[in-house]
């Protein structure tokens, strides 16, 4: 069984409707657990692999590229439920990941050797 590893990450906008658009855009993240908006902060609750990890630390390091204006990123690795998480898969694979970006030229690829997201084409799990 692979492990698991919980990101609660909290993010600061310019706005309230700055907060609530990256988390419309979010919102189908198939990692995402909880995402709330209160003021102009982003909570958000990600389940990630083990193999992840560098991914929910990554705002935190480099908040703008994110879409954020700062972050603080919580980690908690030991995680007892769910034991496993099921991702949200659509139907269908796309060029373009849930949350808008192009996984064939993002940077992060290159940089953490991310395989991409598993929803679009260009997933190399």
């Amino acid at each position: 069984m692979e492990k698991l590893i919980c990101g609660i990450i909290i993010g600061e906008h310019p706005s309230l409707e700055e907060a609530q658009r990256h988390a419309e855009k979010m919102k189908d993240c198939l990692y995402l657990a909880v995402s709330a908006v209160s003021q102009n902060r982003i909570y958000s609750i990600f389940i990630v692999p083990e193999e992840k990890k560098w991914w929910l630390k990554y705002p935190e390091s480099d908040p703008a590229v994110t879409g954020l204006g700062q972050a603080q990123v919580f980690l908690v690795e030991n995680v007892i439920y769910p034991e496993t998480f099921d991702l949200k898969l659509p139907d269908q694979k796309t060029a373009t990941a849930p949350c808008g970006e192009n996984c064939e030229i993002c940077q992060l690829r290159n940089e953490y050797n991310c395989k991409g997201c598993p929803a679009t084409f260009y997933y190399k799990g």
